[in-house]
């Protein structure tokens, strides 16, 4: 028996040192001032591999954080608020199994000096007190990848996959998109929102309620990838595994909406609590919740060298699933007893979805299962005026290949050299005169006819297929001592 598979014991350090100060300049106006400085070591896997793959020092991690409140009134009820800061994720183990140590197969390039990955945020805002209990607020919120650190693909002149660890859009990855004559595109996601919200205060009923208007944007959604479906495969989804992943099939860049935008939310939320006795002893609760939110971009994809999230046409050419839409309920009544009402007993009941709706989350959205490379070929079949292609000539993706590389470089070369493919794609997944020359049964042999196939859009294309989960009730009783 032969056994595959990946093991290896790893372990990582990660220290960091956070010193703030609040100072107040005067009266209306408060700053508060941050900086968070850490190292970290990336670890490896395996004896073969060095003890750590990748280190980022002292001076490589270092956070400033800026906020300041200011009463511009001066009477303590309208406060301007005001922050800054940069954020660095801490490296995930799924890239160094694979690729320092865990994986002996592959074949990388690693960039030894790649630029630490983080985003940066700035929001600001205004809040104005209504009274005793209630607060109106407004927030502008800004927060952009500046750079992410990736698994890179490209194809060698044999035609194999090579992979560089490194950062999208920058050093060594793009060294060798020069060398291929490609664009080196950037890893990018910028978001954008303002809020609109009024809470009131917790007396013995509370509510919040607020608006959101946002802009999620760009071609990469980080250390999820939202393009697969959720793939969680931090530092190493397919976002950059082939040159054309960034780009449409016709060599633009694949910049839009991503998969998780929506750009209006509104939410509400509040509580009521009920004092049977005004003792504390018996008292009722119930909140709710309920949100209004739009659709989420949907984008068509096709398969190009098996990579089946590639963008066809760009993002949001399908449009946006339906609204969302959801209220969820919760009640509760706590009993309290013994000495001092020490001990209490709970009855609750939570139901989530409580009018059990479905809606649309997501679509098939992968146009054909074809898998489209260099030897992808339209061929003639015979001629009717509902064919327009029968009859042709055989019409390749790539011609013949040829002397110096494999076809997975000219088609790539076809996509960024302003021809482009996505009317190759979209001719072969429409031409529905494709079949086999066969003898039909009971004929001589020798009397062949053409056999036409469906075209290859799948069934399912643009049908929905994840939906809202249904209503979920759990209740029970807990007791508190």
């Amino acid at each position: 028996m032969t056994r595959f598979g990946t093991v290896g014991e790893a372990s990582s350090d990660n220290h960091g040192l956070f010193v703030q100060d609040s100072w107040q300049v005067n009266s209306r106006l408060t700053l508060n001032l941050g900086v968070r400085i850490e190292n970290e070591s990336v670890p490896s896997f395996g004896p073969a591999a060095t003890s750590q793959a990748i280190t980022f020092g002292w001076g490589d991690k270092i956070s400033p954080r800026i906020g300041g409140a200011f009463d511009l009134t001066g009477d303590g009820k309208t406060k301007l608020i005001a922050n800054y800061g940069w954020f660095y994720d801490r490296f995930k183990y799924e890239l160094p199994r694979g690729s320092f140590g865990g994986d002996f197969f592959r074949r990388d390039f690693f960039d030894l000096t790649p630029a630490r990955g983080y985003n940066y945020l700035y929001t600001f805002g205004l809040e104005r007190s209504l009274g005793q209990n209630f607060v109106l607020a407004g927030r502008y919120t800004h927060k952009n990848v500046d750079r992410a650190i990736e698994d890179v693909g490209v194809f060698n002149d044999q035609g194999s996959e090579a992979y560089i660890i490194g950062n999208p859009g920058l050093g060594l990855v793009c060294e060798i998109s020069r060398q291929g004559n490609y664009p080196c595109t950037k890893a990018n996601r910028k978001y954008d929102a303002i809020e609109v919200r009024l809470d009131k205060r917790a007396t013995n009923y509370f509510f919040n309620i607020n608006y959101t208007w946002s802009r999620l944007f760009g071609n990469y959604s980080g250390l999820a990838s939202t393009d697969e479906g959720g793939r969680n495969s931090p530092n190493v989804n397919r976002y950059f595994d082939l040159p054309p992943l960034g780009f449409t099939a016709d060599g633009d860049p694949d910049d839009g909406l991503l998969a998780t935008d929506r750009t209006h939310v509104v939410k509400a939320y509040g509580g009521y609590s009920f004092d049977w006795k005004n003792n504390g002893v018996n008292r009722t609760s119930v909140n709710a919740f309920t949100t209004f939110q739009s659709g989420t971009p949907l984008t068509t994809i096709y398969n190009l060298y098996s990579l089946g999230t590639t963008i066809l046409t760009g993002r949001g050419d399908l449009g946006r699933t339906e609204m969302f839409t959801e209220t969820d309920l919760g009640v509760n009544h706590r009993y309290k007893f013994g000495r001092d009402n020490r001990f209490s007993i709970e009855g609750f009941v939570d139901i989530r979805n409580l009018f059990n709706e479905s809606n649309v989350l997501g679509v098939q959205n992968n146009i054909s299962g074809v898998n489209f490379a260099g030897g992808t070929a339209i061929t003639g079949g015979v001629a009717s005026a509902s064919n327009p292609n029968a009859g042709n000539p055989s019409t390749a993706l790539v011609l013949g290949g040829c002397t110096t590389c494999q076809g997975e470089l000219q088609v790539f070369q076809t996509i960024f050299n302003g021809t482009g493919i996505s009317q190759f794609v979209l001719n072969y997944i429409n031409n529905n005169n494709i079949g086999t020359t066969v003898t039909p049964f009971g004929q001589p042999a020798g009397a062949l006819v053409q056999t036409p196939q469906a075209n290859r859009t799948l069934n399912t294309y643009g049908q929905p297929n994840s939906f809202q989960a249904g209503r979920d009730v759990r209740f029970g009783f807990r007791f508190y001592f």
